[in-house]
């Protein structure tokens, strides 16, 4: 089995990474040498120290990945690998190092199919995102108003371009209904990764309750952070497991972004 090397890894993420202040590149690469050294503890904690003077950067998301890897915690080093994901300079070598670290959990979330409105959302976000949504639709906003001016002007093709009015209109609405869903459901949810070896998603949030499912070490969730702000007094998170379940988990167990 393929794993990860921290300085083979390391040199890859010094060149992709961009120029930050002086001081920030110094702590950066103190905390490089700190790896190399397989000082990983220390590592993190100087890298941490980076991002809370405001720096941030798919290098710095990487490193931190690594050296979790390294220490076997895996579902921070998955976290942190997920984060390094959505930067273009880090995006795949990030997914790459997510396929590693996947194949080492040692055990796995049951997971059931995703509902089929799930997977057809998922496929837009993938394919165009809300933005993307949102210019489709406004461009069969203007093929609307284009077949109707059509059919006002040409008699003789009057019912064609209403017909055609009629079904850019509804490509209209659907376009733009699906991309002010998309962009609430980015406002709604944050992404969650269980950190702990095991945890409990109950039907409320207390541990009396019914147990809706167990998320093991690395699982994946979406996390409604207004609601678990209001109901749970910041000692849960109100939970969107992937198959479409929902329930409480302990906040401790769980890192978001």
């Amino acid at each position: 089995m393929k794993y990860l090397t921290a300085k083979t890894l390391i040199f890859i993420f010094i060149a992709l990474m961009s120029t930050p202040a002086a001081g920030q590149q110094a702590a950066f690469d103190r905390a490089t040498t700190l790896l190399e050294e397989q000082e990983y503890s220390e590592a993190i904690d100087v890298y941490k120290s980076i991002h809370e003077n405001g720096y941030v950067s798919g290098a710095l998301w990487l490193n931190i990945g690594v050296a979790y890897a390294q220490l076997d915690s895996l579902g921070k080093a998955k976290y942190y690998m997920l984060r390094a994901s959505e930067f273009d300079e880090t995006e795949e070598l990030a997914k790459q190092s997510i396929d590693v670290i996947e194949n080492r959990f040692s055990r796995r979330s049951a997971v059931l199919p995703m509902l089929p409105w799930d997977r057809f959302f998922n496929f837009l976000d993938t394919l165009l995102g809300s933005g993307g949504l949102m210019v489709a639709g406004l461009l069969m906003l203007n093929m609307t108003a284009a077949f109707m001016l059509a059919a006002w002007f040409r008699p003789g093709l009057k019912n064609l371009f209403n017909k055609l009015s009629i079904v850019s209109g509804v490509f209209t609405v659907l376009f733009i209904f699906f991309s002010v869903f998309l962009s609430l459901q980015e406002e709604w949810y944050d992404v969650g990764v269980t950190v702990e070896d095991r945890a409990t998603v109950f039907d409320q949030p207390d541990t009396g309750s019914a147990v809706v499912s167990t998320a093991y070490e690395g699982y994946t969730m979406r996390v409604h952070v207004e609601e678990s702000t209001e109901a749970a007094e910041d000692q849960w998170y109100y939970v969107r497991l992937e198959n479409g379940l929902y329930g409480w988990i302990s906040r401790d167990a769980v890192l978001i972004y």
